[in-house]
């Protein structure tokens, strides 16, 4: 998954900070769409006959990262700023180097660091339903099951702690008051975009592609004709989601105008203005749902790139207007 972090982030303890009660979760909301369960199938979930299938609680498996292996199996923790102790180690050898004739025993004597065992806590996560949409993508609440509180002595080496479990298993991470509603979760799901310089196409899809999870070449053939189209219009940055998905790509031409394309549902690019970050974190039918106030969709058919292209073009002129 994703890497681990060393400290807990600026933006985790300003958010922290506006919290009125002192106990808070670790935790996060994910939007996932079919596409994107694999991606989460070593926590057991499942899509099955159009429904995402979510288990119960569970301790996160082992595998997914040294924090993961640490919450079942514990962990040891050299000493060295402790003296350093004497240890003998003894092992048995045959008897000219055949076990019938007898054995003898080999002793060494060396000086070692002493160590600290740190039992496994064996944090559990859970997983439940917040919301579906028409289009059949699911928001989904990951939570560490441990209610922290800000007044404890260890506070910050226990969040610490279980940002890391949720990156290695979600990979994203987030806090929420325990008294949290639903609205407030809800409230947070998210697309993170990475905004990625400008370059040749196969460089920017290189670089979109490079530790994602993986794209077949039909995909990656398609994003490619799609990114054709965007750099002709001379783009000042791409953009791709991060966090390991890529359903959605696009191109930025100033700080209000940018284009989306979307791997889920291609039958469409959308062109976003002033409200692109926040329109962008609404689903497809969402968007088509209310006021077309802040983008204009263009479908996917033929000489659909010329009138992008004019878009583009008259929306820069009204701009310098």
């Amino acid at each position: 998954m994703q890497k681990n972090i060393r400290i807990v982030p600026k933006r985790v303890l300003n958010r922290i900070h506006t919290f009125e009660l002192d106990d808070i979760v670790v935790a996060c909301v994910k939007r996932i769409a079919p596409i994107d369960v694999d991606r989460y199938a070593h926590l057991g979930l499942k899509f099955t006959a159009g429904q995402l299938v979510l288990p119960g609680n569970q301790v996160p498996p082992p595998g997914a990262g040294r924090f993961s292996h640490a919450n079942v199996e514990g962990r040891e923790v050299v000493r060295k700023d402790l003296p350093m102790t004497t240890k003998s180690y003894s092992w048995e050898s045959p008897n000219w180097g055949d076990w019938s004739n007898g054995s003898h025993t080999h002793t060494i004597t060396r000086d070692v660091y002493q160590r600290d065992f740190i039992p496994p806590k064996e944090l559990e996560l859970s997983m439940s339903f917040l919301e579906t949409s028409d289009e059949g993508t699911f928001v989904v609440k990951f939570a560490i099951e441990q209610t922290l509180s800000r007044r404890a002595n260890d506070f910050e080496t226990d969040l610490l702690y279980n940002l890391n479990l949720l990156q290695e298993n979600v990979g994203a991470i987030d806090v929420f008051p325990s008294a949290a509603s639903v609205a407030d979760y809800t409230n947070t799901v998210q697309i993170d975009w990475e905004i990625l310089s400008p370059g040749s196409v196969g460089e920017v899809l290189k670089r979109m592609l490079q530790g994602k999870r993986a794209v077949d070449a039909d995909l990656q053939k398609v994003m490619e004709q799609r990114l054709g189209v965007l750099s002709r219009f001379k783009p000042e940055a791409y953009i791709a989601g991060t966090n390991g998905f890529l359903r959605y790509f696009g191109a930025k031409y100033s700080d209000n105008l940018v284009v989306f394309e979307n791997l889920n549902y291609g039958n469409a690019v959308y062109i976003m203005y002033e409200q692109w970050a926040a329109l962008s974190k609404r689903s497809r039918v969402d968007l088509l749902k209310g006021s077309r106030d802040g983008f204009d969709r263009i479908e996917h058919r033929e000489g659909w790139a010329d009138k992008l292209g004019a878009l583009l073009k008259r929306k820069k002129t009204e701009r310098r207007a």
